[in-house]
């Protein structure tokens, strides 16, 4: 409404301001039939002594209407003013307005997220960290890619069946003690104070999106421990892999590190990524419906051995996630 306005008395401004110029034009001309003008009319007029004085009638005239014209081109031009005072000062307000309904809007969401860090096994919300199908996802990826290059470079041309077990057995364990042991003294410590019995819940809950805000700068810190030179050294002294040379050391510790990476976001997860540690190793009869084969064929019911642990919501009897990894008993290694 206010632009409409000023645009109305824009063009009544030019519109008087166009007028007020007609009118001195007219003026100018009638001021020269009072000066002299007369003398081109012709004398056999009878009304000389009126156009003697019409002239001078007309001119103040056209003098008051020029002042009106004026007058009202103040008033407009008074009026324009005020609206475009007022039009700026309601644009100012406006982005005021504006402002503080995006930092009202910035407080809601943080609020949100604030309250569904209190739910306990509600979605994972942080934007860096994965949601739980991604988390299967990467799970599925590292037991395709990382899983199957370390088996079939490293280990299948050393070692048996069991030895292949036994560095699996060896590398999980030890992965998930070091994720344990970062996040257990802090536990510990509430637990003690609070004289919980257990943190499962609304604390545990808010614990886990509280480590996912930050899960990059925590998994720098775990890759930095140096903790896996033990674990190393535990695989090492059994299996001797690749004559124990340099090598064959930083391609185990860079599996093991990125094995870390995985149970770490397993551990922080909400609800968390249950890793059936304790079957890796076990004898089973293959079930298509849980069980994938690492390689070769496996037939249902055949004896087989879990090499690569099953993937779990919350707990072991939860939702199925990733399916455990088998080799047949009689698996023939590419060796």
């Amino acid at each position: 409404g206010d632009v409409y306005k000023r645009q109305v008395h824009g063009d009544r401004l030019k519109f008087l301001e166009k007028k007020l110029h007609m009118y001195g034009q007219n003026v100018g001309k009638l001021n020269g039939v009072g000066n002299g003008g007369l003398k081109s009319i012709p004398r056999s007029t009878n009304n000389i002594d009126e156009l003697d004085v019409h002239p001078t009638r007309v001119a103040l005239s056209n003098q008051e209407e020029i002042r009106q014209v004026r007058e009202e081109l103040e008033e407009t031009k008074t009026k324009l003013s005020i609206m475009t005072s007022k039009f700026t000062t309601m644009k100012k307000e406006r982005d005021t307005l504006t402002k503080e309904v995006t930092a009202l809007r910035e407080e809601v969401t943080s609020l949100h997220a604030n309250l569904r860090q209190m739910i306990p096994g509600f979605s994972n919300t942080s934007n860096s960290f994965p949601m739980i199908s991604e988390v299967t996802n990467l799970t599925s990826e590292f037991y395709k890619y990382d899983c199957q290059d370390i088996f079939f470079d490293i280990l299948c041309p050393e070692l048996n069946l069991k030895g292949i077990v036994f560095f699996f057995q060896c590398a999980f364990k030890g992965v998930s003690d070091i994720v344990s042991q970062y996040f257990g003294p802090t536990e510990a410590s509430i637990r003690t104070t609070g004289a919980f019995e257990s943190l499962e819940g609304p604390i545990m809950s808010v614990l886990r999106k509280s480590y996912q805000t930050t899960y990059q700068d925590i998994t720098r810190k775990v890759l930095s421990q140096g903790l896996f030179g033990q674990i190393i050294q535990e695989i090492q002294n059994q299996l001797q892999l690749g004559s124990d040379s340099p090598e064959a050391v930083e391609r185990i510790l860079e599996f093991l590190k990125k094995l870390a990476e995985l149970l770490l976001i397993f551990y922080i997860s909400d609800p968390p990524v249950y890793v059936n540690i304790q079957s890796v190793g076990s004898y089973v009869s293959f079930n298509p419906i849980v069980h994938d084969v690492l390689d070769g064929f496996v037939k249902p019911k055949e004896e087989c051995v879990i090499v690569l642990p099953a993937t779990h919501k919350n707990h072991a009897e939860g939702e199925l996630l990733n399916k455990a990894l088998v080799l047949s008993l009689h698996y023939e290694i590419p060796n």
